[in-house]
């Protein structure tokens, strides 16, 4: 086989133009700007790279900027009615659609990743119908059900790193408390979202002037606060790893701000949506914009938006959550929380945030390419997964309608639907 050759390709860090050589090893690899980059031969600036005569793959990348494809530290990928093979191919499908090369599972009750057995299980789905990597979350407790601690030397067997009962961390404390000492001892990392259910319970939206009108419960941000210093709390007594779920108040990134600053082991995640709308955005019940947690304000996005610049937010994540139309059809008290991402991400980042200029190329390399493998760590699975992602192509000139058929997922639930994004993406490069 014959090398690729890219050229006129514009570097993601430095906005310069290079030549790229892609190679046929696939141990080859160069690296530029500290980062590796797999697959690449050669390196020039743009027009210094020798060329054979009559090469016959050479492609003029001119107005593309190439970069490493994102990694995703949370998605969920169960579909009500949908087999689990059937949920690995389309979320993998929807991963490179948006950008992805790699995501971390959360469990769910059809993913619940809590033995050997159902761990097994999954590598096999994945192995042979996703398109992108997909490293488990193991569950904190057996089943989820946040009473007995799960078998944790048997998930480290198997690679996992990072613990989490998804959507419903543990409410005995006891337990979590115990779990962290055990756990930390051998390594893992405790992903939590901050909660108190007692606080949350019959709650569905952010309370403010949307849910006065709509006369529904609000789910008041102390309860996501309160939640994240208590976790952080009893991890620093443990001596144990937190990575902080899908932050979405200001009062929560000044907590993570200061358990930082005092030297403790804590990373966190915000995902898209807490950046980009509103409790406002839900209108007259739409329950499209139902999450988890729920739409915050205005000051809320800002905050967020200064904590990632700033370090104290480590990741953007999509927090992928496929709904069927007839479930988000519900009242919006029934429905299900949550929004698909993983298909429009890249799209999605580069439309809202990067060309508006409220973040730069670096700040999206930073939080969803370096950062998120760091704290995923997949170096331990027992079948090897490149620590360093693949490179992709993106061009900010195209831009497609998003709809149905766009939208490999299978699933709807996206408030992009019907609009039109920047950006069309070539993942893996050839």
């Amino acid at each position: 086989m014959t090398n690729t050759y890219i050229l006129n390709a514009t570097w993601v860090l430095d906005g310069k133009p290079y030549d790229f050589c892609l190679g046929q090893d696939s141990d080859t690899a160069c690296e530029l700007d500290g980062i590796c980059l797999p697959g690449i031969e050669r390196i020039a600036p743009a027009g210094e790279l020798e060329i054979p005569a009559g090469a016959p793959r050479v492609h003029d990348a001119a107005g593309k900027i190439l970069m490493p494809a994102l990694f995703d530290m949370h998605a969920s990928i169960e579909i009500d009615g949908r087999s689990k093979r059937e949920c690995v191919s389309r979320a993998g499908q929807a991963a490179i659609a948006g950008g992805v090369w790699g995501m971390l599972v959360m469990p769910t009750p059809g993913f619940c990743f809590d033995n050997a057995a159902t761990l097994d299980s999954f590598h096999d789905a994945v192995t042979q119908r996703s398109a992108a990597e997909m490293l488990p979350a193991g569950c904190i407790s057996e089943g989820m059900k946040g009473e007995q601690q799960a078998p944790y030397n048997t998930l480290a067997a198997r690679g996992v790193s990072i613990l989490s009962d998804g959507k419903n961390p543990p409410s005995n404390l006891l337990m979590l408390h115990r779990a962290m000492k055990y756990a930390s001892e051998i390594g893992m990392t405790f992903a939590l979202r901050g909660d108190v259910p007692a606080l949350t319970a019959n709650t569905c939206i952010h309370p403010g002037t949307t849910s006065y009108k709509l006369g529904l419960h609000g789910t008041p941000p102390c309860a996501e606060e309160i939640g994240i210093d208590t976790a952080l709390r009893l991890a620093a007594d443990a001596g144990a790893k937190v990575h902080v779920q899908t932050v979405s108040t200001a009062g929560g990134v000044d907590i993570i701000r200061r358990a930082k600053a005092a030297g403790q082991q804590v990373t966190a995640e915000v995902a898209l949506h807490h950046l980009l709308f509103t409790h406002e955005n839900v209108g007259i019940y739409d329950t499209t914009y139902k999450t988890l947690p729920p739409l915050r304000e205005t000051s809320d996005c800002e905050a967020l938006l200064e904590g990632l610049k700033d370090g104290t937010i480590d990741c953007i994540v999509s927090d992928h959550t496929p709904c069927t139309p007839f479930a988000k059809k519900q009242d919006f008290t029934s429905a299900p929380q949550g929004m698909i991402a993983l298909d429009t991400f890249l799209q999605a980042i580069y439309t809202h945030l990067i060309k508006p200029g409220k973040l730069s190329w670096a700040d999206v390399v930073r939080t969803c390419c370096i950062n998120p493998v760091s704290i995923a760590n997949p170096v331990d699975l027992e079948e090897d997964v490149p620590t360093a992602a693949p490179l992709l192509l993106f061009n900010p000139e195209n831009g497609v309608e998003v709809g149905g058929d766009t939208l490999p997922s299978g699933t709807l639930n996206t408030p992009f639907l019907g609009t039109k994004l920047q950006g069309c993406i070539t993942l893996p490069l050839q």
